[in-house]
């Protein structure tokens, strides 16, 4: 009985004991091993160890080929690829479509996303949706991308709106707005865009017309699934001509009423009239959510003056924080802020100006002196800025200056700088617009221009006019837009039409 021989029971004990030592030399080894490859690193074939990369790659649309280097990879979109660092030239591939491709580097422990790359049908085919008998003064879409909505000159206070939700074959409803809720014009007019709310169904329309031989201007608010719900918000706030009007969080109960002359911006129940909060000496403004303005003073809340400079504020709930001065008397401001990955980026410039300004999260940084102001986080050297944006997404940063761009990825803090030469945007087009959170659109030479954040993979697309922007349904499966009739008549003299192109070809559809 070995368990009643002391000496045998230590060589038992000591067998155990390294047993369990083995065992945890073992399960160490393996989440050492398993912990070295989650970083990337691996035996090549001479036996070296080299440290990979991860490439998640996703397309639209999906189950396209990915090749790196001109080397099919095993699997295709959408996809994870364990590569060596190196260089690579990225290309997805799909039959029917124009490939889109980026050279990319890749850096041992990189993990890189390509979920955004789109790839356009090499072949286009437009339809008609409409025959416009008249051109409409408003084209605009919901903020869920399922409604557009257009007026009918001719027909006064009346609206097709259509519904996307089968953008194969979209149906349209006639809506008409009931007496009294805007103003007879005694000659042209037109409707245009001020704000859709979250809830996809109000929308404030700015209503231009001519009383008297006056032209005046009026604010609207459409109920567009119950149009005898809408209000005339300049005639029930008892709005002024000079006044302008905004939503409050995108929300259809509240508004924001700007008066230049006084500089006052007020926040007004829709309801009753009351004034829920007032700022005074605002020269310009943006808002977001529900507590933060950004805007320019004339006078700002902390007393600091400096003379012919004007104050970027930022108001945080209750809480304001001066950024920065710009020159006074600039012919535009371009002010934005948006959230991204938790943090706060605020956008600043004057139209007159050699830069836009990127504050990051200036909320938490503390100002040591009285006459100091928080420190950039980025300067955009982009001279006379007019138009400053960020992506659907928020991680991307646009500034514009005609042809200039500059954008600003935040996630990665890279720049990119360049000059659309070779596809400038059509006149009366003011800006370009995000077509989603990773690409740039715009009508150049008469027809619809695509192209990545950086500039990369240019798309000429169907014709439209560059009145109007183009619209995708939420899919992005199909685009519309407002185009010459001449595209699908082949009528040079025709008038314009409401199209919709698709951006898959038949075999995914």
């Amino acid at each position: 009985m070995d368990f009643l021989d002391p000496k045998k029971e230590r060589q038992n004990q000591i067998k155990l004991l390294l047993g369990y030592a083995l065992v945890a030399i073992a399960i160490g080894g393996a989440t050492l091993v398993l912990l070295y490859q989650a970083y990337g690193y691996e035996l090549n074939r001479q036996g070296q160890i080299t440290q990979n990369g991860l490439l998640f790659i996703s397309s639209q649309p999906t189950g396209s080929k990915v090749y790196l280097n001109n080397q099919l990879y095993p699997s295709a979109t959408d996809t994870r690829a364990i590569v060596p660092a190196g260089a690579y030239n990225l290309e997805i591939t799909r039959p029917g479509y124009r490939n889109w491709t980026r050279p990319i580097y890749v850096a041992g422990g990189d993990v890189q996303h390509f979920d955004y790359p789109f790839l356009f049908p090499k072949t286009l085919k437009t339809t008609t949706v409409s025959d416009l008998s008249t051109t409409p003064t408003l084209f605009t879409q919901s903020l869920n991308q399922q409604w557009l909505l257009m007026d009918r000159p001719g027909d006064p206070g009346t609206f097709t709106l259509y519904d996307l939700k089968n953008p194969k074959q979209p149906t349209s409803t006639v809506i008409t707005l009931p007496a009294g809720t805007y103003t007879p014009s005694d000659g042209a007019e037109s409707w245009s865009l001020e704000e859709w709310a979250s809830d996809n169904n109000h929308v404030v329309l700015e209503h231009t017309y001519i009383s008297k031989g006056t032209t005046d201007h009026e604010y609207i608010l459409v109920d567009t699934q119950t149009p005898s719900d809408s209000v005339n918000l300049t005639y029930s706030l008892n709005l002024t001509q000079d006044e302008t009007l905004t939503l409050f969080n995108n929300q259809d109960a509240q508004v924001y009423v700007y008066d230049p002359g006084s500089q006052d911006l007020q926040r007004v129940n829709v309801s009753d009239g009351s004034v829920v909060s007032q700022l005074q000496h605002v020269l310009a403004y943006k808002t977001y959510a529900d507590n933060e303005i950004l805007y320019l003073s004339s006078q700002a809340p902390d007393g600091k003056v400096t003379p012919d400079q004007d104050s970027v504020v930022l108001q945080d709930g209750q809480k304001t924080y001066t950024l920065r001065t710009l020159p006074s008397g600039a012919p535009s401001y371009v002010l934005n802020l948006a959230q991204y990955n938790g943090d706060w980026y605020i956008a600043v410039g004057a139209s007159n100006g050699p830069s836009v300004y990127v504050y990051k999260d200036p909320q938490s940084e503390a100002v040591t002196q009285a006459d100091a102001y928080p420190e950039p986080w980025r300067r955009l050297d982009i001279s006379d800025p007019t138009y400053i944006s960020f992506s659907n997404n928020a991680q991307f940063l646009m500034a514009e200056s005609g042809q200039h761009f500059i954008v600003y990825d935040l996630e990665n803090v890279i720049q990119y700088t360049y000059i659309t030469s070779k596809y400038p945007l059509d006149q009366p087009q003011l800006h370009a617009t995000w077509m989603d959170g990773d690409r740039i659109m715009y009508v150049s030479n008469g027809k619809v221009v695509v192209f990545d954040y950086d500039y990369q993979n240019p798309q000429l697309l169907m014709p439209a006019e560059p009145t109007y922007l183009a619209d995708f349904d939420s899919s992005y499966a199909y685009l519309f837009a407002i185009a010459p009739e001449a595209v699908t008549t082949k009528d040079p003299t025709s008038g314009t039409d409401l199209t919709s192109t698709a951006m898959l070809t038949p075999v995914d559809q």
